[in-house]
């Protein structure tokens, strides 16, 4: 992230509620003024728990959030992630390659980060903002093409098409893996108890699904696990 001398862009931040989100707007206002967050609901099972989560962080840091509502994605989509789908299937993280895509495709949402960043620039480039934030990651860019490099520099260049005023994404955890995105969120001091990063949208964060292994498989051996709210095994 860049800072033209004497001049702080304007950003728009797209919050799920989760950890790289959460790290992502951490490390965003550090360098940009932050106009607004923004969370998607698209009939996922944790539309609940996670607006909750982003409203109070948001709330933390002292940004307002809008609920962008997106009934139709959840209509035609397939994935587990939506309620009435398939049930979401149990991560060990010991998987096999085979098994591991197979549990990745289950959850996977055709263009939904597309979908979103598109949303965000109408947004960003009607409100004169600059810059979308989001919270990208390496480890899962192996599984979810669209957590990406390369699907963020593509998406950028469409945005340079798309929009008369000038809005690029940029995403402070693009290069890192979950364990470094925890590593920088003990620096920030990060509000953990506030976060969700689950896929089912139950009382407590359930600990079996992918995105709750990979955040507590990056948790693990670190004072903030027990921060976290996991169910009980």
């Amino acid at each position: 992230m860049n800072r033209e001398s004497g001049s702080i862009p304007t950003a728009v931040v797209l919050l799920s509620g989760g950890l790289d989100s959460t790290v992502s707007l951490a490390l965003a206002r550090k360098y940009y003024r932050l106009d607004r967050a923004l969370f998607f609901d698209y009939g996922q099972r944790a539309a609940g728990p996670e607006r909750e989560a982003a409203a109070a962080l948001a709330g933390h840091y002292g940004i307002s959030l809008e609920t962008v509502s997106l009934p139709w994605l959840g209509e035609l989509s397939s994935s587990a992630l939506i309620r009435g789908g398939a049930d979401i299937p149990d991560f060990s993280g010991r998987e096999e390659p085979e098994e591991i895509g197979a549990a990745s495709r289950a959850v996977w949402m055709e263009n939904r980060n597309g979908i979103f960043l598109n949303i965000a620039a109408a947004y960003a480039a009607e409100r004169g903002c600059e810059i979308i934030i989001s919270g990208f990651n390496r480890e899962e860019a192996a599984t979810f093409p669209d957590n990406s490099k390369s699907f963020l520099e593509a998406v950028n260049r469409a945005l340079a098409i798309g929009c008369l005023s000038p809005v690029r994404v940029e995403s402070p955890t693009l290069e890192l893996s979950k364990a470094e995105i925890v590593n920088r969120g003990r620096e920030l001091d990060i509000p953990w108890e506030l976060i969700w990063s689950c896929y089912r949208g139950e009382e407590l964060m359930c600990g079996r699904c992918e995105s709750c292994v990979r955040l507590r498989r990056a948790v693990a051996s670190t004072p903030v696990a027990r921060r976290l709210n996991f169910a009980q095994e």
